[in-house]
């Protein structure tokens, strides 16, 4: 279906065009990786982290962590279980147990109190999500971690550019992790980074990345120290996040007043409750949702199917994670709703709104008022 109101879409300008352009003609033998090394650079300066691994995926860099970190059969790792799958899927990979914890009815975000819940002998890491271009409140989840010697992976994957305290998001966890897919604040198509200040750390991640090779502790060139992986990013990939990197200021403040726009025409309705944040955080605002009142008996599908009627297109929030087939197993037959409730409220009842860096007030005028129409 071609949509008139898109849920998503690039800014891409000559800036862009033009970067690329020069990696295609000049990116080989020598210069293989200049672009990537130019990208490792300016995103280590910006998120204030001292070294960055890109990978092809960010759910590779998730996995890298998991390898990193040493996480296997007979360890937990405490989950959010309303998040993108990515953030728990690499769990499974290298055999540990995830454990879904509930998150913050405000920020969407885990919290440290439902951490402390989910704690056992066997937890050795939890994986914290920056959901949506938002943030946690990271001070007590730090100490809680601390105190029990838990390792922690941020996901930032939605978190570029937002604040907590005034520190950037990736700067709270052991490795924190982003993702550049064609839908996130700053894109290349695909791709990931996998951000540490442990250069120990990191030297494992780098080894995992590329097929297990270290030329520099053995010297040779095809040469294997352990079973690694290929998750290569591009010279040309990198070329394209560069240029958005260099532009991420005015992609941030786009966010931002998109974000405005929604608040201004759905704020006040009280059928749909809009994102928000607690006051220590400067959120990117990624993407704006909306949670329906469960009483008017529309949930996401409903509400988007009617949507689509008026050539919007609004995407379902995330499924909570404990509720999918591959996860059960996981569970032990207990009541993820009662244990989770926000986890399972929101993902039955929130929807993500339009948030393509194309759109112009009469569009969100627009979206807002097929909206207004079916809930009132």
């Amino acid at each position: 279906m071609s949509f008139k109101i898109p849920s998503a879409g690039p800014s891409i300008t000559h800036f862009e065009i033009d970067l690329v352009t020069q990696a295609i003609k000049d990116g080989w033998g020598a210069r293989m990786n200049f672009y990537i090394d130019q990208f490792r650079e300016e995103f280590s300066r910006y998120v204030g982290v001292k070294n960055v691994l890109v990978t092809s995926h960010c759910t590779d860099a998730i996995h890298l962590a998991m390898l990193a970190l040493e996480i296997g059969p007979g360890d937990e790792v405490i989950v959010p279980d309303l998040t993108w799958v990515a953030s728990v899927s690499p769990v499974c990979y290298v055999g540990a147990k995830p454990v879904f914890a509930d998150v913050d009815p405000i920020s969407l975000c885990i919290t440290a109190n439902e951490i402390e819940k989910k704690i056992t002998t066997k937890t050795k890491a939890v994986v914290v999500v920056d959901l949506l271009g938002n943030m946690p409140e990271w001070d007590p989840i730090v100490e809680l971690c601390n105190k029990h010697g838990i390792k922690i992976i941020e996901d930032a994957a939605e978190g570029l550019g937002a604040k907590y305290k005034g520190k950037n998001a990736g700067q709270f966890g052991h490795i924190s992790l982003f993702s550049f897919n064609a839908t996130k604040l700053i894109m290349a198509g695909q791709g990931g980074a996998l951000c540490t200040n442990d250069t120990n750390l990191f030297k494992k991640a780098k080894l995992y990345s590329h097929h297990g090779i270290d030329k520099e502790l053995t010297g040779k060139y095809y040469w294997s120290n352990v079973i690694g992986y290929n998750y290569n990013w591009t010279n040309l990939q990198a070329a394209l996040a560069l240029a958005q990197l260099r532009r991420i200021n005015e992609l941030i403040e786009y966010k931002k007043w998109l974000f405005s726009e929604y608040q201004k025409h759905l704020g006040n309705n009280p059928s749909i409750t809009l994102s928000s944040h607690n006051p220590d955080v400067d959120p990117v605002y990624w993407i704006t949702i909306g949670v329906v009142d469960s009483n008017l008996g529309i949930d996401k599908e409903k509400l988007g199917q009617l949507v689509a009627q008026d050539g919007v297109d609004l995407r379902p929030m995330f499924y909570p994670v404990s509720s999918m087939p591959p996860f059960k197993k996981y569970v032990e037959n207990l009541s993820m709703i009662d244990m989770n409730p926000v986890s399972y409220t929101v993902g039955k009842f929130g929807v993500c709104f339009p948030n393509g860096n194309n759109l112009d007030q009469p569009m969100i005028k627009y979206t807002c008022e097929s909206i207004k129409k079916i809930i009132g």
